[in-house]
């Protein structure tokens, strides 16, 4: 087989896939070829992504817990567990510096925090 033959069938069925989509969003009705489909696409990624940081923040709070309560009775064991306060305070401080750049970075997060907020309190 030459070298140029081994990706000819891969380029047959993609063109192939190509012309069969043209063919399809030829024969659609008018109103589905004048709906925005560029906004839904970025609406499902921002909601996709929405969902994914939820499911990182929520799983990240069980494994600070546990990653802590480790840190601590190592700590202990070695006898040293006046140095557990440090690493926590520095990471309390570096936390609100992030949060407080994100809020002036994203308007957006501004209102995602003022509704977290009301609901909380």
């Amino acid at each position: 087989m030459a070298a140029g033959q081994s990706g000819d069938p891969e380029k047959i069925n993609f063109d192939h896939l190509m012309n069969k989509a043209r063919k399809i969003w030829e024969r659609s009705p008018q109103p589905v070829k004048s709906f925005p489909w560029k906004r839904a696409l970025e609406n499902f990624i921002q909601l996709i992504l929405d969902l994914f940081v939820m499911v990182v923040k929520y799983l990240c709070v069980p494994l600070l817990a546990v990653s802590s309560l480790s840190e601590m009775s190592y700590c202990a064991h070695q006898k040293k567990l006046l140095l557990v306060p440090i690493p926590l305070l520095i990471g309390i401080i570096v936390a609100g510096v992030v949060k407080e750049t994100a809020l002036e970075l994203s308007p957006l997060l501004k209102v995602e925090l003022f509704i977290k907020c009301y609901f909380t309190t």
